[in-house]
């Protein structure tokens, strides 16, 4: 009886928390399918390839700008210093040499909106635009290039901090889990091992003496 009841409690459990569970894991699948979007696709069949880029590494990659303009750089020398750096950076640092080697003598604002275009970036995009309004007196090259890294630091702090409340959730469902098979096992084992005593008592070795009946 204690069983059922558990098992019973148990289904109510996993109702309640099946579904902020499996929305987590469906946005977290998401890129796994962002394949066979219809864009991507397309893309593939013009033999254009879709590269990808984390977020730190962009991070780091305006890090790095920002710290060479810091040291009276211009932006070519900073982008020819960030060249440098990611040269083994995967993907990125492959198509950051070749936009450097092609275009940076046309204009470095140029480099950096061909790689928000390979990559698809929004915070290159934004960097872009800031450098081009830089170049044309709106504002330095420093402060466009420290205001897309505080927005990319904020993205990174609010990304955190949903990872921080998902945690919960998800390991909620394995303590459940943990709980509920230890808890069956610690009421499930006396009763095994009572009906065990019992049926090797009853099936057990032995003769009865039925009184009347004997030999003369």
């Amino acid at each position: 009886m204690l069983a059922i009841v558990a098992v019973f409690m148990f289904g109510i459990g996993m109702a309640v928390m099946w579904r902020p569970f499996w929305r987590i894991q469906a946005k977290r699948r998401a890129p796994r399918y962002a394949r066979y979007r219809p864009r991507n696709w397309w893309r593939r069949v013009r033999k254009r390839p879709a590269f990808e880029v984390d977020l730190p590494t962009v991070r780091d990659f305006v890090l790095t700008l920002q710290l060479s303009l810091s040291l009276a750089e211009t932006m070519a020398g900073a982008l020819n210093q960030a060249a440098k750096q990611f040269g083994d950076r995967g993907q990125f640092g492959k198509r950051l040499i070749t936009r450097v080697r092609s275009q940076l003598q046309v204009e470095p604002e140029a480099v950096i909106r061909a790689l928000a275009t390979d990559f698809n970036n929004e915070h290159l995009a934004e960097l872009s635009e800031r450098l081009e309004l830089a170049h044309e007196g709106g504002l330095s090259y420093s402060e466009a290039v420290n205001t897309t890294l505080d927005d990319i630091e904020e993205e990174i702090r609010i990304r955190v901090e949903k990872d921080i409340e998902r945690a919960p959730v998800i390991l909620t469902i394995p303590m459940i889990m943990g709980v509920f098979f230890m808890t069956l096992l610690l009421l499930g084992a006396p009763l095994i091992l009572l009906f065990v005593k019992n049926l090797g008592g009853a099936t057990g070795p032995g003769t009865t003496e039925i009184p009347g009946i004997g030999g003369g």
